[in-house]
Parts: structure tokens; sequence; C-alpha cells
């Protein structure tokens, strides 16, 4: 797997807090359970209940957040393996911390799955909620987990930008076809053996949503014949560099994730071939060689280049695609990109692929020149930056505007939208209630504001910190933009004032 840091990433307003250390990922272990049956080396793939707040709905491997109780030194007691061992084969030096990953990608997948790797006496499945309780049960049942057969599969740490971020340590372990699976129905709505290929082909089909770690987990697993095989592919001291994560969320739409993480772009900016040739390539990230060359073997023949909004890692690798694809580019607006002339679009303009009708849908805000591409027979948006799949879109003003992100929401409520494809992070389901939610987000933090103001004037970086406490102080000053933002509609509309650096309510 991949190790994503906070990177270097490329729309320059929006530096972050430079005097900040950036927020702590919360310790994680994922459990990739293998079997081996006649067509092949299979896995185990749950999905998550829709009304979870944290990835609902989606298609994942069992796994959890490593709990105080997990790290406890008593669990070399009651396991095969002493915490150096487990330090040595993940490459850390905290050795309880090495530990307590193997033994929480136990625990959670007996909570979640029912299925309980471990050897002697018997505890209460309900205990694995707990990794406290979890630890006394097995204690007194001399119960010993079989943390030998977890091999690590490498590390996967969700970038600056999540409203959620974990450090998540992948495990494989095979089991026999004999092992019987009891989904936890809080959690897990069903769960299947299926080969990774399946899967894949499932998310190809639209069938399952998948964040971009499980996806390239079942790319380096696909193809192997038994549950031995897949353990030879994922051993050894180094997990092997992940390649550019490019595969097929439905029958004619394809995403290349441009390796371009970082705070603004989270895993990397999503560049989406649609239709099924030629096709239309949606917002070329990065002009890099091997991610150009996965963009073109995925698009084949392009018919058209489609670009959001001009920010940096939308439109890094347009000169160098349009250049070897000869192909019309179409964006907001008749300014050159990176001296490649542009034929403006307009909206509700209708570009026309093989497989998919893309209608414009001119949607400013996050930038001046934003746009959206609605697929009305699939009920579909490509939402670019105005919705992300992880937490929630930046407004920078002078080019950003809050009013006319609001606008441009409520707009989209007008569309039937069954699935959103984002610029960043995965793709979501339920597209009105995702638009709601963004509305009444935006709506909270205005009252926020409001509220810290009738205590007094306060400079927009006082207001940050008392209106964004549920936000990492690395991420301030990205939320400095939007209170900005905020504060100039309110301003207009007459219930703001500024004196200099200061804000405070309008006299009435």
């Amino acid at each position: 797997m991949s190790v994503l840091g906070s990177g270097e990433h490329t729309f320059s307003m929006m530096e972050p807090n430079q005097g900040s250390p950036p927020p702590t990922p919360r310790l994680a272990a994922t459990l990739v359970l293998v079997r081996s049956s006649s067509a092949g080396a299979e896995v185990l793939i749950t999905i998550r209940q829709k009304n979870l707040r944290f990835m609902p709905g989606a298609a994942v491997f069992p796994g959890g957040a490593v709990d105080r109780g997990d790290l406890d030194p008593r669990w070399e007691e009651l396991c095969d393996m002493r915490a150096t061992r487990a330090a040595s084969l993940i490459g850390s030096d905290d050795k309880p911390r090495a530990l307590g990953q193997f033994v929480a990608a136990i625990r959670e997948t007996y909570e979640e799955v029912g299925l309980l790797l471990a050897r002697g006496g018997r505890v209460d499945r309900a205990t694995a909620r707990d990794a406290d309780a979890f630890l006394d049960a097995c204690l007194r049942a001399q119960l010993h987990l079989e943390v030998e057969r977890l091999t690590p599969a490498g590390r996967w740490v969700t970038p600056l930008g999540a409203p959620i971020r974990f450090d998540a340590q992948f495990f494989v372990a095979p089991v026999s076809t004999e092992v019987v699976v009891d989904p936890d129905p809080s959690e897990v709505a069903e769960c299947r053996w299926l080969s990774p290929a399946a899967v894949l082909a499932g998310l190809a089909a639209g069938e399952y949503l998948m964040a971009p770690p499980t996806i390239e987990m079942l790319h380096r697993l696909d193809g192997h014949p038994t549950a031995e095989a897949v353990v030879d592919s994922v051993s050894g001291p180094e997990p092997r560099p992940a390649d550019i994560i490019s595969t097929r969320l439905s029958p004619n739409v394809h995403v290349v994730i441009a390796p371009n993480p970082g705070l603004m772009t989270g895993p990397g900016t999503n560049t989406y071939v649609v239709g099924s040739g030629p096709t239309c390539v949606i917002d070329p990230a990065v002009d890099d060689e091997a991610y150009l060359n996965t963009v073109r073997d995925a698009a084949g023949e392009i018919a058209t280049i489609v670009v959001t909004h001009r920010h940096p890692d939308h439109i890094g690798g347009l000169r160098a695609l349009k250049e070897s694809s000869g192909a019309t580019v179409r964006a907001w607006g008749s300014a050159a990109i990176d001296g490649v002339d542009v034929d403006p679009i307009t909206d509700g303009e209708s570009i026309e692929v093989p497989g998919a009708r893309l209608s414009a849908v001119f949607a400013p805000g996050h930038a001046s020149d934003h746009i959206c591409l609605y697929a009305q027979g699939i009920a579909s948006l490509f939402a670019g930056d105005n919705i992300l799949g992880e937490g929630t879109a930046v407004i920078a003003p002078p080019d950003g505007n809050m009013r006319d992100y609001l606008r441009s929401l409520r707009r989209l409520l007008s569309l039937k939208i069954d699935r959103i494809y984002p610029g960043h992070f995965r793709a979501l389901d339920g597209g009105h209630a995702v638009v709601e939610r963004y509305l009444a987000h935006r709506a909270d933090r205005e009252r926020s504001i409001l509220r810290a103001l009738e205590g007094g004037s306060l400079s927009i970086d006082d207001l940050v910190t008392a209106v964004y406490v549920d936000t990492p102080a690395a991420l301030h000053a990205v939320a400095r933009f939007s209170v900005l933002a905020h504060l100039e509609m309110l301003n207009e509309d007459g219930r703001v004032s500024a004196n200099g650096d200061f804000w405070s309510l309008a006299d009435v």
C-alpha cells in the first residue's frame, strides 16, 4: 500500500499554517481475510451500514481504530508474537504500538464479522467493542490471539484535509473455507467472499463505493490462485510502491487519481474518463508521465477535455494531454489555460460521447469559473471541487464567493442526482442528502460566526479559533478563507461590519 503524508499540494493560496504541527492521524488496523477456492483466492468484503458517520455504505475490509486497551503490555502474554517482532515486521520503533495494531486487527474483525483468530478459551463477542473489556475477557479465559497468522501488507495514512484521519496498518490473513462469518448488523449490512477481480468488477458496474486504499489493495491481490499465493505476494520487509490508482467506477466512468496528495487534494485529484470511446477526460491534474500515460490508457481516443475550474491541481496535465491527443478543450470562459486555447462552454450546453451525455452546470462559488457536469442518463454529477468525497469545500475570496457558492448548491437540488463524483476523495451516493448536508454545514458555520461576534469585535483569526473548534489547528489557515467569505456575505447583507482587521455585529 501507499504511505500518503501531507504532501505538497498545488493550490498555493491555501498553504497550511506553518506554525502548527499537522494533526496526528488516529492509529488503525485493517485485516484482509483471504481463502482459497476452486476459482482462485477470495477476500472477505464487508458493506458498511448507510447510517454510519464514517464511510457510509462503502465496501471495506474489516478493521478500525486502535484503542488504548490494544496497547496494553499484557497482550504479550496472550499473543503468539512478541512486541519486538511485531515492530520489526511493520518497521516501527514503537513496540507496544506495533503489537497493538495486530491486536486491534483481530479484535475489530471479531466485532464486525464474528471471526476470532485465536486458540484456547472463549470470550463473548460483545467484549470486542471495548478494547479493555476484550483484554480482561481474554485474560480470564486464557485465550491466545494468533497474531502470527497476520502478514503486514502495507500502510495507508489518510492525507490532510479529511475530517477523520487514520494511520492504518493493513494485514492479510489466510483462513480455511470452513470458517463462518456473522456480520454485526449495527455496522455491517452484509459481507461477501469474492475474488478481487469480482469485487473490482462490481465496482466497475457501479455496485460498490470504495475508498482508494481498498481499491489499491484489491488491485494488488488480483490474479493469485490461492490464499498462500496472496500472502506470498505481500510478504517482505517493504511493501511494493503503489502504482497510480486507476479503476472503473461504473460502466462509463473511470477514475485515475493524480499523484498529488496533500492538504487540499486528499489522496490526489480525481481525473475522470467518461464514455466508451471516443471519451471525455475531466480535469487532467498534473504533468507527470506515468500518470498521463495511465489516463491515456484508460481513455483511448480522447474527443474532449473538460476543466471544471482553473485551479492548478485540476489543469497541470492539460497541455501535455492536449498535445498528445489533439482533443478540444472546454471550460468556462475563453481565457487560455497554460497557453492552451479553450472552446468556451455555456451553461446547459451538452457534451456527448458514446455512453454519456454531459450537461454543463455553471456553479461558481469555490471558483468564479467553476462548472459541474451532469449526466442525466445515469443521474450522476461530476462536482469538481464544489462537493468533496470527504470534508467540505473551501471558499477563498476574492475568486471564491460564499453567496455564489450557496446559490450553486441550491441549484444542484433541482437535478436528479444519485451519485456524485467529486474532484477529491471517494464517490458519494445520495446526491440530494449530500447537498443538503453541505447547506446545513454552511448555515451552522454562519450561526457560529454570529454567536462569536455577540461578545464583541474579533479578528478573523479569533473567529476561526472560536468557530472551528472541531478542526485541527493545522487547518485553521485554510478555514480562515471560508470565514472571510461568510463575513463578506454577512457584510453585504448589513449584518456585520469591519473596522480595520476586526469584525463586529452591525448596529441595528
